[in-house]
């Protein structure tokens, strides 16, 4: 079942953009996920206070909380964030603001296409000291900002900040031709219920993962079987940059792909998996190399 989805995906893809120039990738396997408390990885991201460490969380059945690994895939922390309950967690991303890392937490999930609105959960990164295995990021601490879609309910698991114009960009996942919506949530107050639209349909299906180069000149999209690279010229907007047909990366299809983030150099990107069925996750890093 899940190879024969796979393939109708890689051929849905494929037969929408076309077979764009596949950048090679070399692929370290960093370690494997061992700790049970991690079972349904859904979002990555590099931590802006210590590159050496990921936040990562999961998704659906998990209480609001974020893991904070190792690059060997070790959980070093566990951080709970008091006072939210999340529905379906499906990505996690930075923004800078004042000279200090944000995270948001992307509640965004929707597989039945149900929920009134989805939320993101918006705070400080949290400085964490060695040895400190559990933290608390306090109700006050954290702005919670609702989003409703224009048409009608949608599910998504894609979600990045641009570093330049300061949106938030959610993808959507199951649309035949997945939609980009931009999202102004930086000033948005506490408890703030924001309308969102598509501004444009991209013709890929199933987005998993998305993130953005911390200088903003990379995007990163991901589905189960293919990670797509957009490169960003000078300041165009985002939406520009999706006009543009993307090269594919070279990837090896993890169990249930759905995380990916950028390091702190451009040419070097990271995922992580759920692990269905038991299957073994690893986190691995992809650096990339010359055009094939």
């Amino acid at each position: 079942m899940v190879s024969r989805l796979l393939s109708s995906i890689l051929f849905l893809t494929l037969v929408c953009i076309g077979v764009a120039q596949d950048l090679g990738a070399n692929r370290e396997s960093l370690g494997k996920i061992t700790d049970s408390r991690l079972n349904e990885l859904s979002g990555l991201v590099n931590s802006r206070k210590n590159s050496s460490l990921f936040w990562t969380h999961n998704d659906s059945g998990d209480s609001a909380r974020i893991f904070l690994i190792d690059r060997k895939a070790k959980l070093k922390c566990i951080v709970a964030l008091e006072g939210v309950h999340t529905v379906d967690a499906e990505d996690i991303a930075w923004f800078e603001r004042d000279g200090r890392p944000y995270l948001v937490l992307a509640d965004i999930g929707d597989n039945y296409g149900q929920r009134p609105t989805i939320q993101l959960y918006i705070f400080e990164e949290p400085v964490w000291q060695e040895g400190r295995s559990h933290m608390v990021i306090p109700r006050s601490a954290i702005v919670q900002v609702s989003l409703r879609y224009d048409d009608k309910p949608r599910d998504a698991e894609a979600f990045f900040v641009d570093p330049l114009d300061k949106k938030g960009y959610l993808i959507s996942k199951r649309d035949l031709q997945v939609g980009v919506y931009p999202i102004d949530f930086q000033q948005a107050e506490d408890g703030e219920t924001l309308s969102i639209s598509r501004a444009l349909s991209l013709p890929m299906t199933f987005i998993t993962a998305a993130d953005i180069a911390a200088d903003g000149s990379e995007i990163l999209l991901k589905n189960i079987g293919q990670v797509f690279l957009w490169h960003r010229l000078g300041s165009a907007s985002v939406i520009d940059v999706f006009r543009q047909r993307p090269n594919t990366v070279e990837y090896q299809a993890e169990p249930q792909g759905e995380a990916i983030c950028f390091g702190y150099q451009n040419h070097v990107f990271y995922t992580v998996s759920e692990r269905p069925l038991g299957l073994d996750a690893y986190l691995y890093s992809y650096t990339l190399g010359n055009t094939k």
